[in-house]
């Protein structure tokens, strides 16, 4: 039989989004879905590289959760290994976390190096913690706990202290780590490919946590993903949950990584463009044609969470649109748990986009034509109402007689037609 373990981050017990209970509860069945399916699927090991909990003052209820599936897996014979995540770690005028509490009652193995004098020393796990664990079938798992920052610092002098360690009764060996991984998520990077790169050799599976988007480099460096969505931002990311991993030493490469869901809530995320919905009326209409549309998709989930975003440039007064009323209508409709609208409406006036090597009269035409086009009165005759403008300009600057003037707006209307007054109030 194959050695196999789970690779599990990022579970955030006792997160209550959006400031519900449900939200809670939903953390939680995660997080034991993940423990029901580690015993059914009889594996090795447990990795969680970090973010076990949502925050450094753990709820005792997530406390609870935590111990009940950490107690089901002791009692499968599944060890645990884990390192601090940034969510669960001690203050710094603390020495203890929540984490050292588990390890301390023999729930988990907490994994990180001791360090002398800024050199870390490479220790088997024991009563007052360790670098690593050896399990059987020669498998070694190395754990750094977050390290923000000074990631980079911290596995150069990991690297280092490899080098001299005995692997001589080694077959598999893993490095777990809370960290970004530079180049994944834009802003989230903290540690780069070239860090690792010396590890190569002597890692066999690098095992991350940190970053809630699930991804794989090179057959070497691994990231599960948040099993939960904690963000609607996540919703990008369906294929989350867990690594199964199947260790073969000796192939290349040396083990068989599959990507398992968990059942979670879904979120979904609709958009609405309102450049050609000329009055709030036709933006409503727009939301309840949307929610016949996807009635029967949102049925597939149960109490879904839903953000509807508005976006284009509206051709009214952008504080007639009643954004309370367009949740009425999607909560009426689909009966989610959350319903959050975004206006990320901008009005006729605002938002032209400009090239900086532009002439004067191009920009001046430019912006006349972008402001006719966002007003739905003027959009189909645009560039000739944009003409007329320019004209008028020019013959107000030259002080034309006012009848000049009025007889060239006339000129206008009868060549180009009547714009209609009543729009701003008809409903499409």
């Amino acid at each position: 039989m194959p050695i196999t373990f789970m690779h599990i981050a990022d579970i955030h017990l006792g997160y209550q989004q959006y400031g519900l209970q449900e939200r809670f509860d939903d953390f939680s069945r995660t997080f034991l879905s993940l423990v029901e399916q580690a015993i059914a699927r009889q594996v090795n090991f447990v990795l969680l590289a970090g973010d076990l909990f949502e925050k450094r003052t753990v709820d005792p209820l997530a406390m609870r959760v935590a111990i009940a599936g950490l107690t089901q897996l002791q009692e499968a014979g599944i060890p645990v290994l884990a390192v601090e995540g940034n969510h669960e770690r001690a203050y710094y005028q603390e020495q203890y976390s929540w984490m050292d509490f588990l390890d301390a009652l023999g729930y988990l193995r907490l994994l990180n190096p001791r360090f002398a004098g800024g050199v870390p020393i490479l220790e088997p796990h024991g009563e007052e913690g360790g670098a690593y664990v050896n399990l059987e079938g020669g498998v070694r798992v190395y754990g750094l706990q977050y390290y923000g920052a000074s990631i980079g610092k911290a596995v150069q002098g990991f690297a280092a202290a490899l080098t001299r360690m005995d692997h001589s009764a080694v077959r598999y060996t893993i490095l777990m780590l809370h960290t970004g991984l530079e180049g994944q998520l834009e802003h989230a990077g903290q540690l780069k490919y070239d860090d690792l790169a010396p590890l190569r050799e002597r890692v066999d599976y690098v095992a991350l946590g940190h970053i809630h988007k699930p991804y794989s480099v090179a057959d070497w460096i691994y990231n599960p993903g948040s099993p939960e969505t904690n963000s609607i931002e996540e919703t990008a990311w369906p294929e989350r949950g867990c690594l199964c991993v199947e260790i073969h030493p000796g192939q290349q490469p040396p083990h068989r990584v599959d990507m398992r869901p968990v059942p979670r809530r879904a979120f979904h995320r609709f958009r609405i463009a309102a450049d050609t919905l000329e009055t709030p009326h036709a933006v409503y209409d727009a939301v309840r044609r949307l929610t016949i549309r996807e009635a029967a998709y949102i049925a597939q989930s149960s109490r879904p969470v839903v953000e509807v975003t508005l976006s284009g440039v509206l051709s009214f007064n952008r504080y007639d649109l009643d954004v309370s009323h367009i949740e009425h209508i999607v909560t009426a409709a689909w009966s989610p748990l959350v319903t959050h609208v975004r206006n990320q409406t901008a009005p006729a006036e605002f938002a032209l986009q400009m090239e900086e090597t532009t002439s004067r009269p191009e920009l001046e035409r430019t912006i006349v034509q972008e402001l006719l086009t966002r007003d739905a009165r003027f959009r189909p005759a645009a560039a000739a109402w944009t003409a007329g403008a320019l004209d008028l300009k020019r013959l107000v600057l030259e002080d034309s007689a006012p009848e000049a003037i009025i007889a060239h707006v006339r000129q206008l209307r009868r060549e180009i037609g009547p714009w209609d007054t009543d729009s701003s109030s008809a409903e499409a």
